[in-house]
């Protein structure tokens, strides 16, 4: 469970900086327009990434 949380943030924080690149290159990237689309995508991952963490730290108690 905490490596799947840990992936999870690894993608988003990835996802992030494809946003980023996108923005500062003011182009597409990957196929994608707009780098608003990497942050809705990385929102989601960040809070699977938490859910996880928080699930994993239940379980543990």
């Amino acid at each position: 469970m905490k490596l799947l949380a840990w992936i999870s943030g690894i993608i988003a924080l990835l996802l992030m900086l494809c946003g980023f690149i996108v923005f500062v290159s003011n182009g597409k990237f990957l196929g994608v327009n707009h780098a608003v689309n990497y942050f809705h995508v990385a929102n989601s991952f960040l809070l699977v990434s938490i859910a996880l963490l928080l699930l994993n730290h239940k379980k543990e108690d």
